[in-house]
C-alpha cells in the first residue's frame, strides 16, 4: 500500500519528533549524570578538607582549654597556700610579741579539755608526757594563760577556714600547746580522744622539727594525724622569738590532705583523667589516681628519673616551674598532659587526659562533618532521580520546551558548584576575602555559608598568627639588649700586676642570667672579690643581680674600714630584705685580699665552698666556710667572717652551682668531688686563662649534648706575693 503525501509528512514530523526527543533525552542524560558526579567529587573533596580541619580546631580548642584549667587551678591552690603562709607569718610575730613582753598581757583562762567540752573554733590547751609527769609548774602554767592572749587571733583565722578540716596552734619549747580546730559538720564537742589532748608533745610532731630547721615559715610533708591513719596533714609553720630573740616555740596551721585531694579531683577532665601534684624535688605528693606510677607514696620518688622519657621530661618541665601541654607516655597509656607552677611554694599542678579520649573527641567531630556532606549528597541524588523522572513524563508533550529549555536548565545547576570550584581555587591561593553568595533555596546555599565562616576563621588566625610572630621578635630584640647590658656590667678589664693575678668568666643559661662577679680596690693594698648566683633565671634574676652586685659593692667601698667585712654582708642583707616581696635571694662568697701581706678575710654566704690551690704542697682542698644564711629573705642576721694567710704562688677558684650541678644526658650532676679531683690532676700553677680553659673543658666532657642547665661562673685569683 502506498503513502500519501500527509500520512508521509505525518511519518517524517513523527520520526523526526522522536529522534529529536532521543537525541535531546540522551543528552540531558547525559548532561545530568556528569553534573552529579561532579558535585559528589566536590563534596567528597570539601568533606575530607572541612572534615580535617574541624578535628584540628577541636583538638586545638581542647589543648588549650587543658592548660587553661591547669593554670586556674594551680593559681587557685598557690593562692591557698599564699594565704596560710601570711596567715602563719601574723601567729608568728603575735607570738613573738607576747612572749617578748608578758608584762604587758594579762592571763586568759583558756579550756582544759580534761574537764571542758571543746566545740569548733574554741580555743583549748594541753601539755605533754613532760609536763603531765612532773606536774603544771606555776610558771608553766602563767606561762601559758599568757599565751592564751592568741586565741584573739586564733579563733578568727579558724573561722576563716572553716570548710576544711584544719587546726591552728602554738607549740612551746616546753611542752604546752594550744589549738584551735574545726571539724566541718560535726555540731557536738570535737572527736578527740583523751590520749591525742594529753600525750602530744608538740615537739616531736614534724610541723615543729621542721619550723626550727628552717628558722622561718616552711610548709612541711605530709605527715600522719597523732594515732590516726585514716588521713594525713599538710602543715605550715614557723618558729617564734623571746625577749632574746631565742626560738620560744612553733606557730602552724593544718589542713587534711582530703580537703586537697578533693580540690585537685575536681578539676579532672574525662572519665579516665586525673590530676596531681609535683613538688620541687619532682615527687608525686598529691594524686586522684589510686594506683600506677603517678600515686603518693611514702618517702617520695624523684619522677624525673623516671625510665619512661616523656614522663621524666615533663617532671623536669614541672619542677623548673614552666607551664604548657605536652604527650607523655604512663603505665602504657597515652595522654595529653597540661601543667602549671604553684610559685609560692615551688610546687607544680598538672591534670591528665587519655589521649584516645581527646582523639575520639576530635573524631567525632569529623564523623559529624561527614555526615553533614553525605546527607546533602544523598539529597543531591534525591534531585537527580526526581528530575530524570520529571523529564520523562513531560517530555513527550514538551519536546519544543525541553529543546529550548534543556541548557538552561542544566547550567542552572552547574553554574554554582562551578562557582565555588573557582572561589576555593582562589582561597587555596591566599584570597581569605573571597565570599560566596549564592542563594539557591536548597543545601549548596548551607554549604557556601560553612565556606564563608570557614573563611573568616582562617583570616582571623592568620592575623593573630602575624602579631603572635611579630611579638615573639620584638621580645627576641629585647632580650638581646638585656644580654648586652648584663655583660657590659661585668668587669672585663683584668688587671695585669706582680703582686696577684685574677680572671673570672660568666656564661649563662638564658639569655640572660642570675650569676655575677666583681672585683674592685677598697683602699690602695686591699682587693675585694665577689662571685654570687641568684635564685631563679632569665630577668627577674637578672634585675635582682644588679642591685645585689651595686648594694654590695657600695657598703663594701663606703664601711669596710671601719666595721669589717662580716658587716658589711650584713648592712647588705638588710638592704637587700627591703621590699623584697618576691622573696628572691643570693648565695655569695665575698672576700678581701690584703695584697702586702696575703691576709684574706671572707665571708660565705650560703655559696659553694671555694677551692684552695697550696703552692707549697702542691695539693687543693675545698676552703673551710661557715654555713652563713643566704642574702635577701631575712634581714638582721649576723654573719661571721673568717681569715687565712696566702702564701706566694697560693690560689683561690671560686665557682658557682652551675658547675658543680652541671647535668649530662644521663642527668648526672658533675659533683664537688670530681671539681676537687680535677683541680689536683691539672696544672694549677699555669696561667689563669689556660686554668680556665682547661676547666671548661673537662665540664664540656662531663655534659656533652646535654643543654646548659644553670648559669656557669668562674673565678681565680692567684697572689704572687
Amino acid at each position: 500500500m502506498k503513502w500519501n503525501i500527509q500520512k508521509r509528512l505525518l511519518v517524517l514530523v513523527l520520526a523526526a519528533g522522536i529522534l529529536s526527543f532521543l537525541t535531546m533525552s540522551g543528552l540531558s542524560f547525559y548532561g545530568l549524570s556528569n553534573v552529579r558526579d561532579e558535585m559528589k567529587k566536590l563534596g567528597d573533596d570539601l568533606g575530607r578538607a572541612g572534615a580535617n580541619l574541624t578535628q584540628s580546631m577541636v583538638m586545638d580548642y581542647l589543648k588549650k582549654t587543658l592548660g587553661e584549667v591547669a593554670k586556674a587551678r594551680a593559681e587557685f591552690i598557690d593562692r591557698e597556700t599564699a594565704l596560710l603562709f601570711s596567715k602563719v607569718k601574723i601567729l608568728s610575730q603575735t607570738m613573738t610579741k607576747i612572749a617578748s613582753h608578758p608584762e604587758d598581757y594579762k592571763p586568759v583562762k583558756l579550756l582544759n579539755p580534761q574537764f571542758d567540752p571543746v566545740f569548733n573554733t574554741e580555743t583549748y590547751f594541753t601539755y605533754g608526757p613532760d609536763v603531765k609527769r612532773y606536774g603544771l609548774s606555776p610558771e608553766i602554767e602563767r606561762e601559758i594563760a599568757i599565751a592564751g592572749n592568741i586565741r584573739t587571733l586564733l579563733k578568727p583565722i579558724t573561722k576563716s577556714l572553716i570548710n576544711y578540716k584544719c587546726s591552728c596552734y602554738v607549740g612551746s619549747k616546753d611542752g604546752w600547746f594550744i589549738c584551735s580546730s574545726v571539724f566541718p559538720n560535726v555540731d557536738g564537742a570535737l572527736p578527740f580522744e583523751e590520749s591525742e589532748y594529753f600525750d602530744y608533745d608538740p615537739r616531736e610532731r614534724p610541723w615543729y622539727k621542721t619550723a626550727i630547721a628552717a628558722n622561718g615559715p616552711v610548709l612541711s610533708d605530709l605527715y600522719n594525724h597523732f594515732n590516726i591513719n585514716d588521713y594525713q596533714l599538710l602543715g605550715c609553720s614557723a618558729p617564734y622569738y623571746d625577749a632574746s630573740g631565742n626560738v620560744a616555740g612553733v606557730v602552724g596551721i593544718d589542713i587534711v590532705n582530703i580537703d586537697i585531694y578533693k580540690a585537685i579531683d575536681d578539676t579532672t577532665i574525662g572519665e579516665n583523667g586525673f590530676s596531681f601534684i609535683l613538688n620541687k624535688d619532682g615527687e608525686v605528693i598529691f594524686s586522684s589516681l589510686k594506683k600506677g606510677s603517678l600515686i603518693a607514696v611514702e618517702g617520695g620518688r624523684d619522677l624525673r628519673k623516671s625510665p619512661g622519657q616523656t614522663l621524666a621530661y615533663a617532671a623536669t618541665q614541672m619542677v623548673e616551674g614552666k607551664s604548657g601541654t605536652m604527650a607523655v607516655t604512663i603505665d602504657g597509656e597515652e595522654y595529653l598532659l597540661a601543667y602549671a607552677p604553684m610559685k609560692t611554694i615551688g610546687w607544680s599542678f598538672g591534670t591528665l587526659t587519655l589521649r584516645k579520649d581527646i582523639v575520639a573527641a576530635a573524631q567525632k567531630s569529623r564523623d559529624y562533618f561527614f555526615n553533614q556532606i553525605e546527607t546533602y549528597s544523598l539529597h543531591l541524588q534525591d534531585d537527580y532521580i526526581f528530575m530524570t523522572f520529571f523529564a520523562a513524563q513531560v517530555a513527550f508533550g514538551l519536546l519544543y520546551i525541553l529543546f529550548l529549555s534543556g541548557n538552561k536548565i542544566s547550567e542552572r545547576f552547574v553554574r554554582p558548584i562551578k562557582d565555588m570550584t573557582e572561589g576555593v581555587k582562589e582561597i587555596a591561593g591566599g584570597n581569605f576575602d573571597k565570599k560566596f553568595d549564592i542563594r539557591m533555596g536548597d543545601e549548596i546555599d548551607h554549604l557556601a555559608a560553612c565556606f564563608n565562616t570557614m573563611t573568616d576563621g582562617i583570616k582571623i588566625y592568620m592575623e593573630k598568627l602575624k602579631k603572635e610572630t611579630a611579638e615573639k621578635q620584638r621580645i627576641e630584640t629585647e632580650l638581646d639588649v638585656a644580654t648586652e647590658i648584663q655583660n657590659g656590667m661585668l668587669p672585663k678589664d683584668f688587671p695585669t700586676r706582680e703582686d696577684f693575678e685574677l680572671l673570672a668568666t660568666m656564661k649563662p643559661a638564658k639569655e640572660v642570667g642570675g650569676d655575677f662577679y666583681d672585683f674592685y680596690f677598697i683602699d690602695e693594698t686591699h682587693l675585694a672579690i665577689t662571685v654570687a648566683d641568684v635564685s631563679g633565671k632569665g630577668i627577674p634574676a637578672a634585675l635582682f643581680m644588679v642591685i645585689a652586685k651595686t648594694v654590695l659593692k657600695n657598703f663594701a667601698i663606703s664601711t669596710h674600714n671601719r666595721d669589717g667585712l662580716a658587716e658589711v654582708v650584713a648592712a647588705a642583707n638588710d638592704k637587700l630584705c627591703a621590699n623584697n616581696e618576691a622573696m628572691m635571694f643570693v648565695t655569695a662568697f665575698v672576700g678581701v685580699l690584703d695584697l702586702e701581706t696575703g691576709e684574706f678575710v671572707y665571708v660565705n654566704a650560703g655559696h659553694n665552698p671555694p677551692v684552695i690551690y697550696h703552692a707549697e704542697e702542691n695539693h687543693c682542698d675545698f676552703l673551710d666556710v661557715e654555713k652563713n644564711f643566704v642574702l635577701g629573705p631575712m634581714d638582721e642576721i649576723p654573719f661571721k667572717e673568717q681569715k687565712i694567710s696566702l702564701k706566694r704562688g697560693d690560689l683561690i677558684f671560686l665557682y658557682t652551682d652551675g658547675v658543680t650541678e652541671a647535668l649530662n644526658v644521663a642527668e648526672e650532676e658533675y659533683l664537688p668531688d670530681r671539681l676537687i679531683a680535677f683541680m689536683n690532676s691539672t696544672d694549677c700553677k699555669a696561667d689563669l686563662e689556660t686554668l680556665l680553659k682547661n676547666m671548661r673543658g673537662d665540664l664540656a666532657k662531663h655534659v656533652g649534648e646535654a643543654e646548659q642547665s644553670d648559669d656557669i661562673t668562674m673565678f681565680a685569683l692567684r697572689f704572687k706575693g
